[in-house]
């Protein structure tokens, strides 16, 4: 046996275990790995700013929107366009 033959039996099998997850993202069609993404949307955008741009939104800014109550100010009579 030789020196290169040593060394291919020490690399270890799964050593390419991580690139084995990756997926691409739905926007920018990049590979990468879903733990790492910081989109709420893990499985589809690389990113949080992938998925604002694609959504117009995000969804941890979705979940945290609170709703703007109307205020009544409308008029008590309707307001007429004509005759005075």
């Amino acid at each position: 046996m030789n020196a290169t033959d040593d060394r291919e039996q020490t690399i270890p099998l799964g050593r390419d275990a991580e690139f084995t997850g990756l997926i691409r993202c739905k926007r920018c069609n990049l590979s990468y790995t879903p733990s790492k993404s910081t989109s709420a949307l893990r499985l589809t955008y690389c990113s949080f700013l992938c998925e604002l741009g694609d959504l117009g939104f995000s969804m941890q800014g979705l979940e945290h929107m609170e709703r703007v109550k109307k205020s009544d100010d409308r008029p008590a009579e309707p307001v007429s366009a004509g005759s005075e």
